[in-house]
């Protein structure tokens, strides 16, 4: 059979198994909500037939309590109204109540609209004096009706013998009887509310002279033939409450075919979509393919060769010139500052930079060289068949002059600089791994070196990247083993010479090259991140020096503390430190933090977060290194800091360099403006020290006033001599604690 009638065939069958199937789930569906609707039904009647039974049982009640008064007061109810206005506030849903004495009606409450009841014979003149003697002859309670009253109203009349006693013998007194009106009893239940949410009700009896159905009260919406029906037992009879709420299911039986329909077509057309077009599905296979191959060997954004590619390529490469000689280079590129473009200017204009630089480094490049995106803003080029050193030399350079010229972005412009590693094959390695391993190391030597430059592979560079790996192992040891130790420097007051506070510098006590000074191990410990617990570590230890303070009962002095810009990244950097504080019971304003200029200047708005947050609990920051930035006293206006320490550059030449001693003025009378406090560091000679107090400077730091102690000399030091006042210095000497040790 041809194709073509094969797929009508299967197409007509399955539109024809579909449909029916949805029409089958349709009359399911309506099934299952029609019983569902007549459960709920057969609820709600029950409940308002059970509230019908239960209020008229209450409301009967009353003529039991006006019977059993009359037999109490033996047939003399001389306070009628009192008590039947009592029943009837107490009981409720009574409209009246009457006593007829031998059956004839002689008092009702309330007697106005009721004056025709008077005198009216209950067992002669009543046509419904047949409930009257059934309730004589069974000795209880009968009602009679619903039916229309003088009143114009439908009501209800309960009448309830009562029988005295004569010589022992009981005789007929008369009637108690209560009357109520039929709206009143169905007030008391939800029928109402009900009828005006489409639910029909009616009410009915069968007729104690006809036996015929009597419905004595209904909705105006007529019942169906799923109405739910319920018996409610009343006194000599029974009434019936039917209720149902008509539901029409045409517009389900309409959604549900059409549904049934739009499912069976959709089906059926790619059914047969699927049937007549297997060489287009093919086809599109074959495309889907080829796609995935361009994902998995070039850079979506780019186009140039992926990682993944490029090293394959460079291997291959390898292979043919151990095969057949020759050489290559492998340059390895990381775009200098982009992440501030990126950053600035949004990922748009990001991902426009690279592009343009991809295209840049293709134009530089030869047909046979190979360009590639390594990841983020690293790219790598390997140089094929090249002639010497100098030629990837000139290469580099050229690269670097075109990725430095301007490129024209969304909104902006932007000039960005590259640095580059480079490294040769088969002299700096034999495989693609060691290539771009080395040529990383060059690359990160040109980003030491000044970015913006290339450098060259050598041995040197692997030997100190194999020392910081090491370095980095021996300083996670020396946290565990606590190997580090802190010296305090004091900061002395330059106006009388006394020890204001102290900074805390540390130590690290290598058990191969003995004691270390921070500038050995602290760019590793920025780069791997191991400041942020060392950082910590230098916080409580500087705690502990406080409460060492503390404990020998001396002046307390401030220890200020040194952060690094790790830890003004750390979210959680001032809940830690207060929650060390309040551990240690340390006063916030026992610890200063000191932020480098360069730090606040590199992210001035999360300085300024942590600064508040630290300052809120109450612990002094200080600028270290001022001078040494980018920043503005208009931007420091701004810093809500408490002192501003002058970097030592500024104070080693005050001697010989007349710009130095103008600025480190200027500086400090500008500070002063701010209402800050400034501390000038390494103070080495007594000429320094005289012009620094001449000028104003608060606070002095360097080896002339004292040299970093250990904590033991740390608390026996308190100021240097020679600052003291004259009528105090001769007696006073111990100021000065041999500032040499």
């Amino acid at each position: 059979m041809p194709t073509f009638r094969l797929s009508s065939v299967y197409t007509l069958m399955a539109f024809i198994c579909i449909f029916a199937a949805g029409s089958y789930y349709t009359h399911l569906s309506i099934e299952a909500r029609s019983k569902e609707q007549q459960r709920s039904m057969e609820e709600v009647v029950s409940t308002q037939a059970s509230a019908i039974e239960r209020h008229l049982t209450h409301s009967l009640s009353s003529t039991y309590i006006l019977a059993q008064e009359v037999r109490r007061s033996n047939g003399q109810l001389n306070n009628f109204d009192s008590f039947a206005k009592d029943v009837m506030q107490t009981i409720g849903g009574v409209s009246s109540l009457q006593l007829a004495p031998n059956g004839i009606t002689q008092q009702i409450y309330p007697l106005e609209g009721n004056e025709k009841g008077i005198g009216h014979n209950l067992l002669l003149s009543d046509t419904r004096s047949k409930e009257a003697w059934q309730a004589i002859d069974n000795k209880t309670l009968t009602l009679a009706g619903p039916f229309m009253l003088v009143q114009g109203r439908m009501g209800i009349l309960a009448r309830n013998p009562v029988f005295l006693e004569n010589n022992g013998k009981p005789y007929f007194w008369g009637f108690a009887t209560a009357l109520l009106y039929l709206e009143d009893l169905l007030s008391f239940t939800e029928i109402d509310q009900l009828n005006r949410k489409d639910y029909a009700f009616e009410l009915s009896r069968l007729h104690p002279d006809t036996n015929q159905l009597d419905i004595f009260a209904r909705s105006s919406k007529a019942l169906t033939e799923q109405q739910v029906r319920k018996v409610i037992r009343v006194h000599n009879g029974e009434w019936f409450l039917a209720m149902d709420r008509p539901i029409d299911f045409t517009f389900q039986i309409m959604v549900g075919i059409l549904l049934s329909l739009l499912t069976a077509s959709l089906f059926s057309l790619l059914l047969r979509r699927i049937l007549l077009e297997p060489e287009r599905l093919r086809a599109l296979i074959k495309i889907q393919t080829s796609r995935l191959e361009q994902l998995a060997f070039f850079d979506e954004l780019t186009g140039l060769a992926n990682r993944r590619f490029l090293t394959e390529q460079l291997d291959h490469a390898i292979l043919n010139i151990r095969r057949g000689g020759g050489g290559l280079a492998l340059l390895y590129l990381d775009l200098d500052n982009f992440k501030r473009i990126n950053d600035s200017t949004g990922h748009h204009d990001g991902d426009l930079l690279l592009i343009e630089v991809a295209q840049r480094l293709k134009a530089t490049v030869r047909e046979c060289d190979i360009v590639g995106r390594l990841g983020g803003d690293e790219f790598a080029v390997v140089l094929m068949h090249i002639e010497s050193v100098e030629h990837a030399r000139l290469v580099a350079e050229k690269i670097i002059a075109n990725i430095g010229m301007p490129v024209q972005l969304a909104q902006n412009e932007a000039i960005v600089g590259t640095s580059i590693g480079i490294t040769l094959a088969p002299e700096d390695g034999t495989s693609s791994g060691e290539l771009l391993r080395n040529a990383d190391l060059a690359m990160y030597e040109s980003k030491r070196a000044g970015r913006n430059q290339l450098s060259f592979y050598n041995i040197a560079m692997q030997e100190r990247a194999l020392y910081s790996i090491r370095l980095e192992e021996q300083l996670r040891q020396a946290l565990v083993r606590e190997e580090f130790a802190l010296v305090f420097q004091p900061i002395v007051s330059l106006s009388n010479g006394l020890n204001e506070k102290f900074e805390a510098l540390l130590r690290w006590h290598q058990p191969e090259r003995g004691l270390q000074h921070p500038a050995s191990f602290i760019k590793i410990a920025e780069q791997t991140g191991l400041i942020v617990p060392i950082g910590y570590w230098v916080i409580e230890a500087a705690c502990a020096f406080i409460q060492q303070q503390i404990q020998a009962k001396q002046t307390i002095k401030p220890v200020a503390v040194n952060l690094s810009v790790c830890q003004l990244r750390e979210p959680e950097f001032a809940n830690r430190v207060e929650t060390l504080l309040t551990r240690l019971q340390i006063a916030p304003s026992l610890l200063e933090l000191e932020i480098t200029e360069s730090m606040l200047m590199e992210n001035v708005d999360l300085a300024m977060i942590l600064i508040a947050d630290l300052r809120h609990l109450g612990i002094k920051v200080s600028i270290d290194d001022f001078g040494t930035g980018y920043s503005s006293l208009a931007q420091l206006r701004l810093v809500p800091v408490d002192i501003l320490k002058i970097d030592r550059s500024f104070i080693i030449n005050l001697e010989t360099s007349l710009i130095d001693r103008q600025m480190v003025e200027a500086m400090t009378v500008m500070v002063h403006k701010l209402g800050l406090k400034v501390v000038a560091e390494g103070i080495e000679t007594v000429e320094q020290l005289r012009f620094l107090k001449n000028i104003g400077c608060d606070y002095g730091q360097g080896f002339l006033l004292a040299t970093p102690l250990v904590p033991e000399l740390a608390l026996q030091y308190q100021g240097f001599a020679d600052l003291a006042p004259s009528e105090h210095a001769s007696n006073d000497k111990s100021l000065k604690i041999a500032a040499s040790n």
